[in-house]
């Protein structure tokens, strides 16, 4: 059996709607076309049906077209075209960035071609949920990649690993808290996770000395940013990872390492991983000295914001901790 085209119809003008139901009559064992007048209706039919594409007016008794597809709905189901009497590029624009698939403007002869356009329009509605599946299957195996080289520090320096894993939950939370995009969470989430993997090439002695380590041992340990920095660089992150992991040792006052960055030159992500690494490093166990506590942790980045982490970053990690919004796992 053919599958029909099921389309949803949102056009309060009546001389319009028949106009659209009498092009789609030529093409009934083609087209199951349903019509509503207002968005209310629509909102109804949606809640209980998933069509193959919506042709909504841009003008409604109830609202205007665009609130079809507000956020929460989910559009991703199916297209949407929007229907205008005056078409210009800013309603275009518009209409775009809302996340229309498309507008048309009326016409007796827009209204008579309605069933190709139809066609055609699934047909483009088909090859972006195509590039969409590709790009989440390239997300995952990015992903993938990515705690598979966390897993790599693991291996070597279980520690290490735990370190990594702890610090990427606070900076994350943090960033949400900030309201980050998704894309920035996302940059954040690797760098974090990977934020220690140039400690990969750092002999395992200076890394679990129980004891103090000296000039030289420690100057061992600062090149890891930078060693991190070049196994990195070369993939191609949406976010600057690499960038970010280079300076997440970087402070406000120009005192970190390896550049001695001031705050205005240092990543926003880099600036909230610095906090989130030493929050992470203070309350836990360390090879040369037992933990010293939350407590301790979140004094030490209350006594120096605005010095050495930036203050608006500190202040939100002390709230998620206060209000007992956030703790390790």
């Amino acid at each position: 059996m053919v599958k029909h085209i099921k389309i949803l119809v949102i056009e309060d003008e009546e001389s319009h709607a028949q106009l659209i139901q009498r092009a789609f009559e030529r093409h009934r064992d083609d087209f199951d076309v349903h019509f509503v007048s207002t968005l209310a209706q629509a909102g109804d039919f949606l809640a209980g049906t998933d069509p193959d594409i919506v042709l909504c007016d841009w003008i409604l008794p109830d609202g205007k077209g665009l609130e079809i597809l507000a956020p929460e709905r989910d559009n991703s189901l199916y297209p949407v075209v929007l229907m205008t009497s005056h078409g210009n590029e800013e309603l275009a624009v518009e209409a775009m960035k809302a996340g229309a698939l498309d507008y048309i403007v009326k016409s007796p002869e827009a209204f008579s071609n309605m069933p190709h356009f139809v066609l055609r329009e699934i047909r483009e509605w088909e090859h972006i949920l195509a590039r969409r599946r590709a790009e989440n299957r390239l997300q995952q195996v990015l992903l993938q990649t990515v705690e598979s080289l966390a897993l790599l520090v693991e291996k070597r320096d279980p520690y290490t690993y735990g370190h990594q894993k702890k610090v990427s939950q606070l900076a994350c939370a943090i960033g949400r808290e900030m309201q980050l995009s998704d894309e920035t969470l996302q940059g954040l989430y690797f760098s974090s996770i990977l934020h220690d993997i140039g400690k990969i090439t750092v002999p395992l002695e200076y890394l679990n000395k129980p004891g103090k380590l000296d000039p030289l041992e420690f100057d061992i340990i600062k090149t890891h940013p930078q060693n991190a920095y070049e196994m990195l660089k070369a993939i191609d992150f949406e976010a600057p990872v690499a960038q970010i992991i280079l300076q997440h040792h970087e402070k406000c006052d120009g005192s970190g390492y390896p550049y001695g960055l001031g705050a205005q030159r240092i990543l926003l992500e880099a600036r909230i991983l610095t906090v989130a690494d030493v929050v992470e490093a203070i309350s836990s166990h360390r090879p040369y000295r037992p933990s010293l506590g939350i407590t301790a942790a979140l004094d030490e980045i209350a006594s120096h914001r605005g010095i050495l982490y930036d203050t608006d970053i500190v202040e939100v990690c002390l709230k998620l901790f206060r209000e007992g919004r956030f703790q390790f796992e």
